[in-house]
């Protein structure tokens, strides 16, 4: 029986410098330099959480403007006139066949993405096959092809839908947590070849200045593009910060504590509010750059469409509203006292469930009190003042509980990154491994095929009881099934099968005729393997032949019926 931490190490290949996080001091310093330019959340540096760390803090309230001119802001409420959505909300490519699964995923994740990590893994096997030591246990490497590649990607969603332990269940031939379909996909050992070699680059073309995110930048730039060009979101938008879970060393890991996975490689998204469509990202590597010029980057293709953004108070400010109305974006938001927010609204004394305002130009700045202790600050480019009836009665104090409209509408649609999140934790896809660049592309692969989930939503409105589980199986069944070859189906078994630890339920079925004695090896003749009654009576005597249906090596003849009439064979 493989052992239990067999699982968790997957003899990776790190052959550059990106993998881990350098120990001398002076890169302490660099990424706490990092950090002084951007407002982030905490990080640790430490591959384990120990009692003593060094984290990234957060800056201090000083470390932002908190001058304003109050002469610029007016109390007078005045009427609001937003403009009308000019987006076209909905697919901007269309598959040949709006119905199937597979046509739709190929919008995503092409073949072209599929040659490009074929040809970077085999080049990775070349310029670093001497590194490891082959034993007889593990067979030579072949190079990968774009077909092996999609049905070991297949395999892999797959193992996000159905959960096992350990990697070695998945080939397990115990009938309790038997799942047939993989072993007759692909090898458990070919498996876990392709995992160990995995990469998206060629580290002998990696520059001197060379971004952090070198080893995974062709993978973000493919998806980027994609994600922008083939759906466009509707009126209402939002960004928010995603988490891929990483433990590991890594130098521009962070620490999130308002996340349930708090440690972590963090990612900004623009999402659609209403179903959670990732339409840009970015991550974040430690890299300093202004808040601000960040939000920007991810609205590029947002600008000129008067879309209503929702932030929160990590993102927002009075300045970041004014430009983004220049351009004809409206922003909705919470905002931090030190972000332009005025003066005399710092210091307003309100009752609960009341609120008062200030204008400047288009730019509201609200404050409203949700109870004794809690006050809510609001900036908006998109509401009025007006306070709304919530239907709701205060249980303390009987009240109607009243809120602005701006609070109401935030806690509406700012939760298209809550969606998007939502479905990624279900069937994760990536596997437990020592390079934080497989993690990347994994959870990158992971949100297109959320993405091509909702445009197929989006053409079949039809069949939307179509759950994200049964739309997996779909991809899975496509890539696994219909790209293999009729000559590898019918060798599937004989190939890839492996001696039983445990005896199949049917071998004393009685049917002799469904047990089969087949080679071993198609290809290899010479190959053998030491038969199982034999071995069970202590004698070491190999055979090429084994039962089909079983899996075992058995010798032709008193072996053979042995196994499948003896009960103590």
């Amino acid at each position: 029986m493989a052992d239990e931490r067999d699982d968790t190490i997957i003899y990776d290949e790190c052959a550059d410098v990106l993998s881990d996080v350098p120990d001398d001091l002076a890169d302490w310093e660099e990424d706490i330099g990092y950090q002084k330019n951007e407002s982030e959340a905490e990080s640790s540096e430490d591959s384990e959480i120990l009692a003593r760390r060094i984290r990234r803090t957060l800056p201090t309230d000083s470390d932002e403007t908190d001058e304003e001119d109050s002469t610029q802001w007016s109390d007078f409420d005045l009427p609001r006139t937003n403009n009308k959505f000019e987006g076209s909300p909905g697919p901007n490519v269309f598959p040949k066949d709006t119905q199937s699964v597979e046509d739709i995923v190929e919008l995503y994740i092409g073949n072209d993405l599929f040659e490009y990590i074929c040809n970077e893994t085999n080049k990775y096997y070349s310029q670093n096959c001497n590194r490891r030591k082959l034993d007889n246990k593990n067979a030579k490497f072949v190079d990968v092809t774009a077909l092996e590649l999609r049905k070991w990607f297949g395999l892999a969603i797959l193992m996000g839908v159905v959960k096992k332990a350990r990697i070695d269940d998945y080939w397990s031939t115990n009938s309790l947590i038997d799942t047939p379909i993989f072993r007759r996909t692909m090898s458990r050992n070919r498996f876990r070849q392709i995992l160990s070699f995995l990469h998206f680059s060629d580290n002998n073309n990696k520059p001197d200045n060379a971004d952090r995110l070198f080893k995974v930048q062709f993978v973000i730039d493919y998806f980027s593009k994609k994600f922008k060009e083939n759906f466009n979101p509707s009126q209402n938008i939002s960004i928010d910060e995603g988490m891929i879970p990483w433990r590991g060393r890594l130098n521009f890991k962070v620490y999130n504590p308002s996340k349930i996975t708090k440690y972590g490689i963090l990612v900004r998204m623009l999402c659609d509010s209403n179903t959670g469509y990732i339409s840009s990202f970015k991550i974040y590597s430690g890299v300093g750059q202004p808040l601000a010029q960040t939000v920007m980057e991810l609205l590029t293709t947002s600008y000129g469409k008067w879309h209503h953004l929702y932030v929160d108070n990590y993102y927002n400010s009075v300045e970041l509203a004014e430009n983004l109305l220049e351009k004809k974006i409206r922003v909705c938001g919470t905002i931090r006292q030190n972000r332009g927010f005025p003066e005399k609204l710092k210091r307003a004394n309100v009752d609960v469930f009341e609120a008062c305002h200030q204008w400047k130009g288009e730019v509201l700045a609200q404050v409203w009190r949700a109870s004794k202790t809690e006050t809510i600050r609001m900036v908006s480019t998109i509401h009025n003042a007006t306070l709304t009836n919530a239907q709701r009665i205060c249980r303390k104090s009987n009240y109607t509980i009243k809120k602005p409209e701006t609070v109401l509408d935030y806690n509406k649609y700012m939760k298209g990154m809550d969606r998007a999140d939502q479905y990624l934790s279900y069937y994760p896809i990536y596997r437990k491994t020592i390079k934080w660049s497989k993690k990347v592309c994994m959870y990158l692969f992971n949100c297109a095929l959320f993405n091509a989930f909702r445009t197929y939503q989006y053409f079949n409105t039809e069949h939307k009881s179509l759950r994200f589980h049964d739309f997996l199986l779909k991809v899975c069944d496509s890539w696994i099934k219909d790209h293999v070859p009729t000559s590898e189906q019918n060798l599937e078994v004989a190939t890839t099968s492996r001696t039983s630890h445990h005896d199949p339920v049917d071998r004393l079925s009685g049917h002799i005729k469904q047990h089969q004695l087949v080679l071993i090896s198609e290809t290899n003749k010479r190959k053998r393997r030491n038969c199982h009654v034999c071995s069970k009576n202590k004698k070491r005597r190999p055979t090429n032949l084994m039962c089909k249906s079983c899996g075992v090596a058995l010798h032709l003849g008193d072996c053979f019926a042995a196994y499948h009439m003896k009960e103590k064979y």
